[in-house]
Formats: C-alpha cells, sequence, structure tokens
C-alpha cells in the first residue's frame, strides 16, 4: 500500500490495512529474530503477572486493595496495579507492558466492573478473568505498534504511516490479537473431568497465547481484519 500521512476516521478502510500490514511486518520481524525488541521475553513475563494479579482478585480480601488511599482509591489502585505487572524497566518494552496493563486496570473500575468502587470490591468472575488475560495481550501488541508509529520505527517495510493520532491502527490491532487468542476458561473447561484451577489453565497458555499474540506461530490466522 502506499505511505499515508496521516490516518482519520474517513478512512476506516485504510486503518484496517494499515493495522494488517503492521502486524505482518512485526510477525516477519520477530519470525527473523524472535528477541528482537525484547517483547517476547516482556510478554512472557508480563503475563506471569498479570495471571497472579488478576487471581489475586478472585480472592477475598486481595493484598492488592487494602490501605487504599481514602481520597483517590481508584489512581492509587492503578499505580499498584500497573507496577505490580508492568514492573520498573526501563525499556521500551516495558513501558508498553504498563501501558496494557494500565488498559486491564481501567477496565476493571469500568462503571460495570468489579472496582467500580475500590473500597467496595467484588470478586473477579472467571468470565472477566479471561477476558482481561486476552484483553492484555492484545494491548501490549497495539500499544507496541503504536510506539513503531509514534517513533516511526522501521521494520522490514518501509513507513507505514507517520501519524495515527487517535490510536485507531493500535486500537484495531489490539482487536484482531484478542480474537485469535486461546481463552482458559475454555482450556480449563476442556479438561474435564481433572478440571485444573483457572490460574492453572491461564499459566498453561501463556507460552501459547504470547506465540500466536506475536505471530510466532508460522501462521497467516486473522492477519485479515
Amino acid at each position: 500500500m502506499g505511505r499515508a500521512d496521516s490516518l482519520t476516521d474517513g478512512d476506516p478502510g485504510g486503518v484496517t490495512e494499515v493495522a494488517v500490514q503492521f502486524r505482518r511486518a512485526l510477525r516477519e520481524a520477530l519470525q527473523d529474530d524472535p528477541e528482537a525488541f525484547g517483547l517476547r521475553d516482556a510478554a512472557l513475563r508480563s503475563g506471569e503477572r498479570l495471571v497472579e494479579a488478576l487471581d489475586g482478585l478472585r480472592h477475598r480480601d486481595p493484598p492488592m486493595l487494602r490501605h487504599l488511599s481514602a481520597s483517590q482509591p481508584a489512581d492509587d489502585f492503578v499505580r499498584r496495579f500497573v507496577a505490580e505487572v508492568g514492573g520498573d524497566g526501563r525499556l521500551v518494552v516495558d513501558a508498553v507492558t504498563r501501558r496494557a496493563a494500565r488498559q486491564v486496570a481501567e477496565r476493571l473500575l469500568a462503571p460495570d466492573g468489579p472496582l467500580a468502587d475500590p473500597t467496595r470490591p467484588q470478586r473477579l468472575t472467571g468470565e472477566l478473568f479471561c477476558a482481561l488475560y486476552q484483553l492484555f495481550f492484545g494491548k501490549l501488541v497495539g500499544e507496541f505498534i503504536h510506539v513503531l508509529i509514534a517513533e516511526n520505527l522501521k521494520l522490514a517495510v518501509p513507513a507505514l504511516v507517520l501519524l495515527d493520532p487517535t490510536d485507531m491502527v493500535a486500537g484495531l490491532v489490539a482487536d484482531q490479537v484478542v480474537r485469535i487468542l486461546p481463552n482458559p476458561c475454555a482450556h480449563a473447561a476442556a479438561q474435564e473431568p481433572g478440571r485444573p484451577p483457572l490460574v492453572e489453565a491461564a499459566r498453561e497458555l501463556l507460552t501459547e497465547t504470547v506465540t500466536q499474540a506475536l505471530g510466532l506461530d508460522d501462521t497467516d490466522l486473522e492477519l485479515a481484519a
């Protein structure tokens, strides 16, 4: 496709094509060098921490919710969750994982979320656990694409776009990735009668999830929107 200086809401087809092109370029770069950008290792490490953090919220009186700021409990929770999942690394990929973690935290705090009032939390359901697990990895890839665009970094192809002012490409990439990821709830259910705990199912799927999210499974599955 041709190079574009900017993407706007008036060009949804162009946004879709750019999203597919970037996902394909990222996949090819990582297939050439799976250690490129440190993305795979960062995704695996943060994924492990995500599972622990979400599992903690499924139990009574989770430590992450203790002694929250009386004046700004939601902000306090976001800081804790992002630190827990994203870590304190200073590489670009570490910043990307923290941005993805923040979006998961904000979903937990949504009006219909279990932490709509962090001082009176509801337990995290298994269904939401699985949805947030998938959301995190989709957002992680989308946020990395956002960085590639913002910094005009070239992969195996010339720069495809210089400006994505509304993050449309990053959001669409995240949506595309989420659709292809394995679901821990389905994985756990498939193990009947010896059904493992949901957290164990999520851990078992981590490597497969990261592999599929980054396109390292050598398939073209769902590269088209």
